[in-house]
């Protein structure tokens, strides 16, 4: 089954969302629904969403997902270490970086490092990658791999915000590093990469 991706990248905080779609199905996955008419694209485009996928849980990540499920009903994930964050504006830093709370109240199922998410044919395999967040996953999807926070095209996430962690994001870069060779990243902000 071909799999196909679309990036939609939020006006106000840069951050990319992404919309993978089995081409001939339509069934799709959204990771970090930013962008409040996510829900309007994927309606435009006729597709079927079946999950989203959360990277990490800092607000400009999870600000859209109310208005996504207000529209469809679908199952969030998020890794067990961030699901904190989803509900408390200081953790997910919206209080100290907009001067209000961005939560949702939202039971999101919860990941584990090595867990296996299917979209039809296809198969999201979670790597559990912490350092910007203590619950920073990266999604492997064939020769795609959506870094979040993470990594980025030329640089690495910032550590300075709640559960964040120099020495724990250098340890997981090089986790990263080999599983990268021939891959293309699909980072939270900015340009992807092909490693």
């Amino acid at each position: 089954m071909q799999m196909k991706i679309k990036t939609i990248a939020d006006r106000y905080f840069g951050t990319n969302s992404y919309i993978i779609y089995e081409e001939q199905s339509g069934k799709c996955a959204v990771i970090d629904p930013a962008p409040h008419d996510v829900a309007e694209k994927v309606k435009e485009l006729g597709f079927v969403p079946q999950f989203v996928l959360l990277t990490h849980g800092h607000f400009d990540h999870i600000c859209g997902v109310d208005a996504f499920l207000a529209e469809y009903d679908v199952p969030v994930y998020i890794h067990e270490h961030d699901a904190e964050m989803l509900c408390d504006g200081f953790k997910n830093a919206s209080a100290l970086l907009m001067g209000r709370d961005v939560i949702t109240d939202i039971m999101p199922k919860t990941l584990v490092d090595g867990e296996k998410i299917s979209l039809g044919e296809l198969c999201f395999d979670v790597v559990h990658t912490p350092g910007h967040t203590q619950g920073c996953v990266c999604y492997f999807l064939g020769d795609a791999v959506f870094t979040g926070d993470t990594l980025f095209a030329f640089d690495r996430g910032r550590t300075d915000l709640y559960g964040g962690s120099e020495q724990t994001i250098v340890e997981s870069i090089q986790k990263l590093g080999p599983m990268l060779t021939g891959k293309t990243i699909y980072p939270g902000h900015g340009p992807t990469r092909k490693f």
